[in-house]
């Protein structure tokens, strides 16, 4: 599968917590939902070369020994080249293909805000649950 990256990464939101008692989860969610383009002179772009996809990863995750918590929502619109459907019927590589730069994106934004918070950074290593 071949996709254009038409926006870049947008974090909706990302939160950051201190557990005041340990707790360890891990729910990672990806969601496709079919989108129209639209063009700068305000006109909606036809997807004559594939159909447009806002990609989302829903996230509330708390590493282990699971004493701080990040949880939030990043999404980019793609369009998947010569992909006419609707997104029900891609398989899974292909959902692990279209969410991997915005685990990426969760994975430098936790990496960053605890060698802040934590003076140690903390690597995630994950994927969405599809």
């Amino acid at each position: 599968m071949d996709f254009n990256k038409e926006t870049p990464v947008l974090v909706k939101n990302f939160h950051y917590d201190i557990n005041e008692e340990p707790e360890t989860k891990d729910q990672v969610n990806f969601g496709l939902k079919q989108v129209e383009r639209q063009n700068q002179d305000g006109t909606t772009d036809a997807g004559d070369n594939g159909n447009y996809f806002e990609v989302a990863v829903v996230f509330d995750v708390a590493p282990e020994p699971g004493h701080f918590s990040v949880s939030g929502m990043i999404s980019q619109i793609v369009q998947i080249k010569e992909y006419f459907g609707d997104g029900s019927d891609l398989a899974k590589t292909d959902y692990k293909l279209l969410s991997r730069p915005l685990i990426e994106y969760i994975e430098t934004l936790t990496y960053e805000v605890t060698q802040i918070t934590l003076d140690e950074p903390v690597n995630l290593n994950f994927q969405a649950n599809f």
